[in-house]
Formats: structure tokens, C-alpha cells, sequence
């Protein structure tokens, strides 16, 4: 296990079973449910669990996608942080959707039950994507994962109203 969660801007160096405890309560403190529902089923043997980070090892996804093979495992991409970087700026977004049986494109806000049904579709599918992305990237994700060869499951979810993430108010910053 060697992983820092990205989501939410929150990244936390997660290098043993010990880290993943405290990883758990900072991802939850730091507002990344998403992460922080995936790393408890992680810790409850549900499933292997891998968050990729903007410039991952090849090397590394390769040993991870070897090692669960045989179990139900699932990816997360979290490019909802506001840097819009999109699928170009992931070097392993093409490798982990075509990893990929099932892709959960998330460009909402955050609610557990969504990544339930993720940590649900890995016990029944194998290998999940989970690209969390903003409104303003769904564009440039969609059609990647449309073009996959295996054409994996696809559900989008779109925020309930406006856009994700919503903009920060100025006077909230001040």
C-alpha cells in the first residue's frame, strides 16, 4: 500500500495498514466522503482501493491491477479539485478506463451513496473507475471512456442544480 488520497484538494501519504486509520478520519474531516467511504471499505476487505494522483507510475497501477486481479478493486481519478486538468492531465487516464468493467463519471457533489454503489458494482463487475470531475471536464472524460475497447459500464452523475464544484464565494474567502 503506498497512495495519497487526492480528493477534496486533501492528500494524505498512506504507506501502511496503520496510516489508513487516521487517513480515514482526515479525509472525513477534510470534507472527501467519497475517499473516505472507499478507504473504510478498503480497511473492511470489500475491496482494493487505489487512488491515481495527476502524474502516477505506470509501474505502480501495473502491479496494483495485477495484485486484484482476482477481486473486486476499484480506481479513483479525483479531478474535481479545481484545476480542470481533464484527462489530459492524468497520465494514467487512458490505462486505468480501459483497466476499467464498469466507469462511475461523478461530476457532483459528493453523497456515500454513490460510492457504495461504486464498492458494490467492484463486487459484482471486478475493476471500477471512479472519475470524480468537475461540470466543466465531463466533456473531455466522456467521450474517452466512450471510446474504451471493452467498452466498460458507464453511469454519469450530474450535480442536482448548477455546476460542480460550485464556486467559491469571494466573501466566504475573506
Amino acid at each position: 500500500m503506498n497512495a495519497s488520497a487526492p480528493s477534496s484538494g486533501w492528500a494524505r501519504p498512506v504507506n501502511s495498514w496503520a496510516d489508513l486509520a487516521t487517513a480515514i478520519v482526515q479525509a472525513q474531516q477534510a470534507g472527501a466522503i467519497g475517499t473516505a467511504h472507499l478507504m473504510r471499505a478498503l480497511a473492511a476487505g470489500r475491496i482494493a482501493y487505489s487512488p491515481l494522483l495527476p502524474d502516477s507510475s505506470a509501474t505502480k497501477f501495473k502491479e496494483f491491477a495485477r495484485a486484484t486481479a482476482h477481486r473486486p478493486a476499484v480506481v479513483l481519478i479525483g479531478d474535481d479539485d479545481g484545476f480542470d486538468r481533464g484527462p489530459a492531465g492524468w497520465t494514467l487516464a487512458g490505462r486505468a478506463i480501459r483497466w476499467a468493467r464498469s466507469v462511475l463519471l461523478h461530476a457532483a457533489g459528493a453523497e456515500l451513496a454513490h460510492y457504495e454503489g461504486a464498492i458494490e458494482a467492484a463486487q459484482i463487475m471486478g475493476r471500477v473507475l471512479v472519475i470524480e470531475c468537475s461540470t466543466a471536464t465531463l466533456s473531455a472524460w466522456a467521450p474517452l471512456v466512450g471510446a474504451a475497447p471493452q467498452r466498460p459500464s458507464v453511469l454519469v452523475i450530474y450535480p442536482r442544480e448548477g455546476v460542480h464544484p460550485r464556486p467559491i464565494e469571494r466573501r466566504a474567502t475573506q
